[in-house]
């Protein structure tokens, strides 16, 4: 009787044992990694904001409009999915299994001297069924001196002088407006001059095309001291806004 009880019992016990571990094996069996297939979601929008060249100044910003958004999924190496953001600079990676993911796009380093793309990546947790929102991303871009709309020009005229006229003595022989005079350009204290053109008719001289910062525009006349053969007249420019103009007015040289 004792024996029979106690085999029930042990019968019993082993029933849950094994019941139990096929739930613990359905369980796992069920449980799914990283991917497509599930209940949550990550999204975000992004604001493309634009540079100049060392980031100094910030010129206008927008929503980054078909953008290429990645992601990955866990551990693994390969890429997982890709979207591109709406006209508000919105996207979303639908139907995930919650997990480890990595999201990113390329874009502007601010902190490297070379100026280089990189992967602004962003790692996140999701939960069973969890729609994230990573909020507002930030993708950098830089532009060229050349990459706006403002405009700086001038007009540059010429006093001759007569042969023999010798300073502060000098006779005018003649005034007239320069034509292919060079006047340089250059911007924000770089080292070597960005641009470089020649007067037209009526010598009219224009830098288009600019984006805000701080100019240099420069050209030369002779000295009519005789203390040197040539001297540089240079001008000051400041450009604040997008599509702003900026006239020198009348820039006299002069010529003996």
């Amino acid at each position: 009787m004792l024996y029979q009880h106690c085999r029930k019992k042990l019968f019993s016990c082993l029933k849950i044992v094994v019941l139990s571990f096929i739930v613990a094996l359905l369980t796992a069996s069920c449980q799914k990694s990283e991917g497509l297939g599930g209940t949550g979601s990550i999204a975000g929008t992004v604001t493309e904001q634009f540079y100049n060249d060392d980031f100094s100044i910030l010129i206008y910003e927008k929503p980054a409009v078909d953008e290429e958004i990645y992601i990955v999924y866990g551990d693994k190496k390969e890429l997982g999915d890709r979207v591109r953001t709406n006209h508000l600079g919105q996207f979303m990676f639908k139907y995930l299994y919650p997990g480890s993911y990595h999201v990113y796009f390329i874009s502007r380093d601010s902190s490297s001297v070379l100026n280089m793309d990189v992967e602004q990546l962003y790692e996140v947790e999701l939960a069973r069924g969890e729609e994230l929102d990573l909020g507002n991303l930030e993708k950098l871009t830089t532009l060229d001196y050349d990459d706006g709309a403002a405009l700086i020009k001038g007009v540059v005229k010429v006093i001759d002088y007569v042969d023999g006229s010798i300073w502060p003595n000098l006779v005018i022989e003649k005034t007239y407006y320069a034509t292919e005079h060079e006047v340089y350009l250059t911007y924000n204290n770089h080292t070597y001059y960005d641009d470089r053109i020649r007067t037209q008719a009526e010598g009219v001289f224009e830098f288009g095309g600019l984006i805000p910062g701080a100019y240099l525009v420069f050209l030369h006349s002779d000295d009519v001291t005789g203390e040197s053969d040539k001297v540089t007249l240079t001008f000051e420019v400041t450009i604040d806004d997008l599509d702003q103009v900026v006239d020198l007015g009348e820039i006299i040289i002069e010529k003996l």
